[in-house]
């Protein structure tokens, strides 16, 4: 507190109201608003009534916000004039004329963005502030941050501080008890001018930061009232400032915990969208530079590790994530720039950045199908297990699938003919499908009329009669497996056509006597 018993030794000295050309101190008549003497700022100089500039921000307020204007005393009592005006656009500018020189107190009611949400806030909000018009301070900002320090520059007024001292003391102290952001933060000038729409500075990075903080507050003690719950929250902490400039463990542990869980790109980008949409080109201040997630002293944009504790920075790998939280601490390398380091990513060459890659079993990485370590991305067999790596791979053997089901899928992954090749296919939920001109089941393939003996007890014109239509047939080994029927297990392929070991005595039953396949591979005759 020895800044302020610094403050109050320097209004004793500095705060008595000079006379004026008469020898008599100005006095304003509340009722018409003029004075029967020259007006004075309160400071010993004259002044004549100014314009007063500002906004209403919390995210900004709407188009009609309704704003007044209250001269005060010295000591921060009315005067029992008032001006109002609503807000000129919805960005929450407004302009008040005829304003006299010397303290107001400032009251904004109406809706606002609320970039939690991303939309308009459901009700209304109310925010004070307090100021000294002056010819060169005609502009002032109204913000969860005037409105946090309002109540406690009231008591320090009436301790017989100056409204500008009052408010510089409020303010540190209110930012300090707040304890939102980097540790150690402090403005760089009076809170009035700070604004969600201005220049990227600290100030204004840091009013965006509270603002969304004290919102998130809101929507995580109230989901469906936040509004309700940010006009009850800023209010308590108001009154809790209000006599030592501190605030209640509870509510700054309240606070600490809304940071943690606020979506910090998503609010900045949310506030970008609501300013392009009234036709403003302008990104809103960097709230990242102020905002310290972890808590481990530390901004965001500081911080290798913005959501876990590592006040150490350490980074084995040097790449832009810290030990702490990288996945794969000792790579630093991300060839595809997919945001998963190359040790660590299923696809290293070829970005897949969605789904993530480090999902937990039992599904494992949802972006690797298969399971088999290698990402759908650059897996040239997605749903055959150890197969794939090569553009050449034959990516199942139908005598014994390799096909994975999707998870979740009604669908079955079976191993069809694809070409010259084989692959994973889907077919019905019963394992079968139709087939060109038979319907089967997918450990079998379909041969064209005649080239398959049926069963002797098949009727004539009867759907087995492999005579009158295509019947399907079952896969072999041949010179290992007997075929049904009086049919043998014919090659599927030309000798050295296989296309991998382990095919090339893939084999089909069919009629090696008569019919369609005598003389040739089943490839051909099917």
């Amino acid at each position: 507190m020895r800044l302020h018993r610094l403050f109050v030794a320097l209004s004793l000295v500095g705060c008595q109201t000079a006379p004026n050309a008469s020898g008599d101190a100005g006095t304003m008549d509340a009722s018409s608003g003029s004075s029967g003497a020259t007006p004075t700022t309160g400071l010993g100089e004259p002044g004549e009534p100014v314009t007063l500039h500002g906004a209403v921000q919390k995210g900004p307020f709407v188009l009609g916000t309704s704003v007044s204007v209250s001269p005060l005393t010295d000591t921060g009592e009315p005067k029992g004039q008032q001006f109002e005006v609503p807000t000129s656009n919805s960005v929450g500018e407004f302009s008040v004329n005829g304003v006299p020189p010397g303290p107001v107190a400032l009251l904004a009611s109406g809706y606002h963005f609320d970039e939690i949400r991303g939309g308009s806030s459901i009700a209304p909000l109310t925010l004070r502030a307090l100021h000294r018009v002056s010819d060169d301070a005609t502009t002032v900002n109204v913000h969860v941050l005037s409105h946090l320090s309002e109540a406690r520059a009231r008591t320090l007024m009436a301790e017989a501080l100056t409204v500008e001292d009052a408010l510089a003391v409020a303010e540190a102290e209110t930012v300090a008890a707040l304890g939102v952001g980097k540790a150690g933060f402090t403005l760089a000038g009076p809170a009035a001018e700070a604004s969600l729409i201005g220049p990227d500075t600290d100030d204004n990075a840091y009013l965006f930061a509270l603002s969304a903080v004290v919102m998130q507050a809101a929507h995580l003690a109230e989901p469906d009232a936040a509004d309700a719950a940010l006009q009850m929250l800023v209010n308590q902490l108001a009154a809790d400032l209000a006599d030592d400039g501190e605030i209640d463990e509870a509510l700054r542990t309240r606070l600490a915990a809304a940071e943690t869980a606020l979506a910090a790109k998503d609010v900045r980008a949310g506030l970008g969208a609501y300013l392009a949409g009234l036709g403003l080109a302008m990104e809103p201040p960097d709230l990242e530079r102020i905002l310290d997630q972890d808590h481990d002293g530390l901004a965001n944009s500081d911080d290798n590790c913005a959501l876990v504790v590592n006040a150490a920075q350490e980074n084995a790998d040097g790449d832009d994530r810290g030990d702490a939280c990288d996945a794969c601490p000792n790579s630093g390398s991300d060839m595809d720039a997919d945001g998963y380091d190359d040790a660590c990513d299923n696809c290293p060459s070829v970005a897949n950045d969605w789904p993530p890659q480090d999902a937990m079993p039992p599904l494992g990485p949802i972006s690797d199908t298969d399971h088999d370590g290698l990402g759908d991305a650059c897996d040239f067999c997605p749903r055959s297990k150890g197969r794939g790596a090569n553009p050449d791979d034959v990516c199942c053997d139908p005598r014994g699938s390799v096909c994975a089901k999707d998870p979740g899928s009604t669908l079955f992954w079976a191993c069809l003919i694809d070409g010259d090749t084989f692959n994973c296919e889907t077919v019905g939920d019963s394992g079968c499908d139709y087939y060109g001109e038979c319907w089967g089941c997918y450990s079998k393939v379909c041969a064209p009329e005649g080239a398959v003996r049926p069963s002797p007890n098949c009727a004539p014109d009867s759907s087995c009669d492999c005579s009158a239509h295509g019947c399907v047939t079952p896969w072999c080994t041949v010179g290992f497996d007997a075929c049904e029927f009086g049919n043998t297990c014919i090659p599927w392929f030309h000798p050295g056509e296989a296309p991998e070991p382990g095919m090339e005595n893939l084999g089909i039953c069919a009629d090696a006597e008569a019919g369609p396949c005598v003389g040739k591979v089943g490839s051909e005759c099917t």
